[in-house]
């Protein structure tokens, strides 16, 4: 299979020459009637046990798996009346295990999903039962019929849908720089997630963790900076993978005026959501998971110069979204000085689909009428907005459009999960777009204006239909990609599972210069694009790892299976870090050369 890429006024077009005529696509499991068990099991019908089940399963599945749709993973209402317990116990303890032994419904999962759940070694026993029972008893109130998984293992060579990552001989050297405590109890996907440079320029960087507390790292000294579990009694951080502390984001007035704004979530809502009537239009009630509210808040420090927050805080904000997945992942000023730049004191936000279209709604994400699946651009000390908390930009692109029902907040659409924002300042000012897929492919979007970025209709070059299976893809011809804004680079799920996008690197370290570096989130692999006036090179290369001066991965130096990868760069230094959620620690990049 060979895809011919070809730059036509800054948009990539692909064709499909043998590929479409061979009719491929990377097709999920066929149907198969589940062979079930009898007689069926019989697991506790106790109120309590039913009653810890759920919550467990609210806090721990509902994220990835619904009882009777598809999501991240396979819908789990069934499954006791297929495998029997002691199965489905091993299976949630450690499901890489089962893969690595060749058990085949393991592996036709893996081929269907591409991902591996997080193992639940240290749950007890009885917690893990009383899931099942919940499971169970829900299977048979509502009659679920089980989920059937195609055991037959593939035949014939593996066809991608884009080509591979490329090797280079580029190599970075890391060292360990510090350690973000790590919560106890906590989940391995839960902890930190966005490094911001100080805005006082003093030499000391902010690093996030999900659980709601950002910290203050000056001088490899970690201090809590603010603890928003303190002062909001309704933040959660589950269910859902993203909940918690989003991210967030220094005002560049902040010397100044002492203002940053975080986004977290909430299960219950103090006061509607602004897109809460197209969201009750559309959406279908009692889908199984709750849904979720994410709020974007301001906050004003009393002295800009202290180490430790005091001061108020205000909601700018409110969004609801029909699942605990992909929701406000990132908020990001642009990195510009210049006050009469249009970007200047403008908060974009990046919000995902929010499970829309695992749950078969995709008019809730993908439309300018929706503010899910966007990419927002407000001004946060405005008051022009219908909600009043913020201001609409005059230049948005649907700021005076004539459908009544288009979001004015709204600056380009069309994404799954936009999970992290970078803008390039080399050659003129370009953000960039990191998308998680859903099945299939990984993107990063060079972002314009009012673009229409192609999910729920495309997943990277390919078309799908999400009312069908969105887990599986067809080829699209020219023609139906020129509707909308192709990925500028993109790796299929060969190479990664899931985006961590990164920055575009402008520090001393000159071998690094002018790359847009990044990674995987669950493979941990590193990888650059080379960024040049002319974007001529939109190939994606693997970055090679070393520390004290021996070749390694950050899946080795984390001795995690799941590496839970996150990027972060200060902009006054040039520094560039990796993060690690499950050990906490921050690795810096100390030099790069080619070998």
């Amino acid at each position: 299979m060979i895809f011919q890429r070809s730059l036509l006024r800054g948009r990539a077009f692909i064709i499909f020459g043998a590929l479409a005529s061979a009719g491929f696509a990377a097709k999920a499991p066929a149907p198969a009637a589940a062979p079930l068990l009898s007689p069926p099991p019989i697991y506790s019908r106790d109120e309590a046990t039913l009653g810890q089940g759920r919550t467990r399963f609210t806090q721990l599945c509902a994220g990835c798996h619904g009882l009777d749709r598809d999501g991240i993973g396979p819908p789990l209402g069934g499954v006791t009346r297929v495998l029997p317990q002691d199965e489905l116990l091993r299976h949630m303890r450690n499901p890489a295990a089962l893969i690595e032994a060749g058990d085949p419904r393991a592996n036709a999962l893996f081929r269907r999903y591409k991902v591996i759940m997080p193992p639940f070694e240290v749950l007890p026993e009885e917690q893990l039962v009383a899931i099942l029972a919940y499971i169970d008893r829900e299977t048979e109130n509502s009659k679920i019929i089980p989920f059937a998984v195609d055991l037959t293992s593939p035949t014939g060579k593996e066809v991608r849908l884009i080509p591979p990552v490329e090797k280079s001989s580029l190599v970075i050297e890391l060292e360990e720089w510090v350690r973000i405590p790590v919560a106890p109890n906590r989940r391995p996907d839960k902890g930190i997630a966005t490094l911001r440079s100080s805005p006082r320029k003093d030499g000391a960087v902010f690093i996030s963790d999900q659980m709601g507390v950002i910290y203050r790292v000056k001088d490899r000294e970690v201090a809590v900076f603010l603890d928003i579990r303190d002062r909001l009694p309704s933040f959660v951080f589950e269910p859902g993978i993203g909940t918690g502390l989003g991210s967030f984001a220094f005002h560049p007035d902040f010397p100044s005026n002492g203002r940053f704004y975080t986004t977290h979530a909430e299960i219950t809502s103090s006061k509607p959501a602004i897109n809460e009537a197209w969201y009750e239009k559309v959406v279908i009630p009692d889908k199984g998971t709750p849904p979720l509210y994410w709020i974007v808040s301001e906050w004003h420090v009393d002295d800009p110069g202290a180490k430790r927050f005091t001061g108020t805080r205000r909601e700018v904000l409110r969004l609801k979204t029909p699942t605990t997945a992909h929701g406000c992942q990132d908020i990001a000023f642009a990195p510009v000085t210049d006050r009469s730049d249009p970007d200047y004191g403008l908060l974009f936000i990046g919000v995902g689909d929010g499970g829309s279209v695992n749950l078969k709604m995709p008019d809730l994400a993908g439309s300018p009428r929706s503010l899910l699946g966007a990419l927002l651009r407000i001004d946060p000390r405005g008051t022009n907005a219908p909600a009043g908390g913020y201001g609409i930009p005059t230049d948005n692109p649907f700021a005076r459009s004539a459908d009544p029902l288009a979001r004015p907040e709204i600056w380009a659409y069309g994404f799954r999960n936009p999970h992290r924002l970078c803008w390039d300042l080399s050659f003129g000012k370009r953000l960039f777009v990191a998308d998680i897929g859903e099945a299939n492919a990984e993107e990063i979007n060079l972002i314009e204006k009012g673009g229409d970025y192609g999910w729920n209709r495309f997943e990277g070059l390919a078309r799908v239909d999400v009312m069908k299976d969105a887990k599986v893809v067809q080829p699209a011809t020219p023609a139906e990609l020129a509707a909308h804004r192709l990925p500028f680079g993109a790796y299929d799920h060969t190479d990664g599972r899931a985006i961590s996008g990164g920055f575009v690197y402008r520090g001393p370290i000159e071998a690094l210069q002018h790359n847009y570096v990044f990674g995987d989130i669950v493979t941990g692999r590193l990888f650059f694009m080379r960024l040049d006036e002319t974007l001529s090179d939109a190939k994606i290369y693997e970055l090679n790892v070393e520390q004290d001066g021996v070749a390694t991965s950050i899946a080795e130096l984390s001795r995690a299976k799941r590496a839970h990868l996150r990027v972060g760069y200060d902009e006054q230094t040039g520094d560039l870090f990796f993060m690690t959620k499950e050990d906490g620690r921050v690795r810096r990049v100390t030099k790069a050369f080619s070998r």
